[in-house]
């Protein structure tokens, strides 16, 4: 399996990129790509790999980036090895630059591959993939290589790539997808909530539908400056310093390069803007990318009527198969049909082994999704047992 390295977005042959569609998500496009480089902190660096056949096909891509410190308080290897390692090799991680591969941003990584190749075509290119990972790592002088966010299977087959340099596996977060394909309006998704949450999801519609305001669908470059206020305070709301001019940098380079595939629902009061939800579509799926809203107005559940209602009423289950609705508020979106997906993390050891602890690795695994399902499993519709999400069983 050859291994082909583009140093830049606009080396790249993007068609050959996107043709891999075999676990990827909307944030392993090559649109992604190009604003994951452009937002690429001073004196970071980034790599795409591309693993062809014999015949010179993609069979699976990898992105790989390193840093002189963490992009992002989340994508901190350090944090998540805290008592796993020895103090010795823990201060030395933080001490390091770094290198992350499978994305480093939007919380949710992967390696996408062509459909329709052999489980063994599939394992080469993974290990070619990451050994050249691995290598340039130790080119950029990285202390510890991460694979953050994966989804299972992608994450053993990371950890099975890279086992001979004791990979570590770790259970990390929660991504949630609203199976909307299983509704053809909002009347069968009603029906399919437990009996005790239909009637707060129904006060929740019809307190926005009696509000008079209405649902417009949009392209993102058509809205920057509309959507920029509306984020900016969104963030301010949650203790994020992130004015308007930031936020509508952050969507004006979104809008060239995703501006296509880009579904924004606009909330309008009267003509007036009071609420956002930004969407991007890839084949059957829908993510739901970000939104914000004027404080100053009264709240009548447009979160919920935006991300869930409206969109179930206007029958997006006909043509997708789900909304993918990322991270965080579990209770919030579990309790309204979002169904749970775990995410681990992979780390490898560059300068040398991490030598972690197994036995301290199983029970950090064990408790982190016991702890999630304590939490949250009463909130899923079907119910929920996390002793499938352990890597150990």
């Amino acid at each position: 399996m050859h291994v082909s390295s583009y140093d830049s977005f606009s080396r790249l042959p993007a068609a050959d990129w996107d043709a891999l569609t075999t676990g990827a998500t909307i944030y392993s496009t090559s649109g992604f790509l190009g604003v994951r480089e452009e937002e690429l902190p001073q004196g970071a660096s980034g790599h795409h790999l591309l693993a062809r056949d014999g015949s010179g096909r993609p069979v699976a891509g990898l992105e790989t980036y390193a840093f002189p410190r963490p992009p992002h308080l989340l994508y901190t290897p350090a944090d998540m090895l805290a008592g796993l390692v020895d103090d010795e090799r823990h201060a030395r991680l933080a001490a390091r630059p770094l290198a992350i591969a499978a994305g480093w941003s939007e919380f949710r990584g992967q390696l996408p591959g062509r459909d329709g190749v052999t489980p063994p075509e599939r394992a080469s290119a993974v290990d070619a993939l990451t050994a050249e990972a691995f290598r340039f790592a130790a080119e950029a002088g990285a202390s510890v290589l991460a694979y953050y966010y994966l989804p299972r299977e992608e994450a053993l087959e990371v950890a099975r790539a890279h086992a001979d340099a004791g990979a570590v596996l770790l259970y990390h977060d929660v991504e949630t997808v609203l199976p909307v394909g299983l509704w053809r309006d909002l009347d069968e998704y009603l029906a399919w909530l437990p009996s005790g949450r239909r009637p707060r999801a129904r006060r929740e519609a019809r307190a926005f539908r009696d509000s008079g305001r209405t649902i417009r669908e949009v392209r993102l470059p058509e809205v920057v400056g509309e959507i920029a206020p509306l984020n900016s305070a969104l963030m301010h709301k949650h203790g994020h310093d992130y004015d308007e001019k930031r936020a509508a940098t952050v969507y004006d380079r979104q809008g060239r390069y995703l501006g296509g595939c880009s579904t924004l629902l606009l909330d309008e009061d009267a003509g007036r803007p009071v609420g956002f939800a930004l969407r991007y579509r890839q084949r059957d799926m829908l993510y739901a990318r970000v939104a914000g809203f004027d404080y100053s107005v009264p709240n009548v559940a447009d979160y919920f009527n935006l991300v869930f209602y409206h969109p179930i009423a206007q029958g997006t289950g006909r043509t997708d198969r789900a909304i993918h609705l990322g991270l965080g508020t579990f209770q919030a979106k579990l309790a309204r049909g979002a169904q749970p997906r775990p995410l681990y993390s992979v780390f490898v050891g560059v300068d040398r082994p991490l030598d972690a602890d197994e036995t301290r690795v199983r029970e950090r695994n064990r408790t982190g999704t016991a702890a999630f399902g304590a939490e949250y499993g009463q909130f899923v519709v079907g119910g929920l047992n996390t002793d499938d999400w352990l890597l150990d069983s």
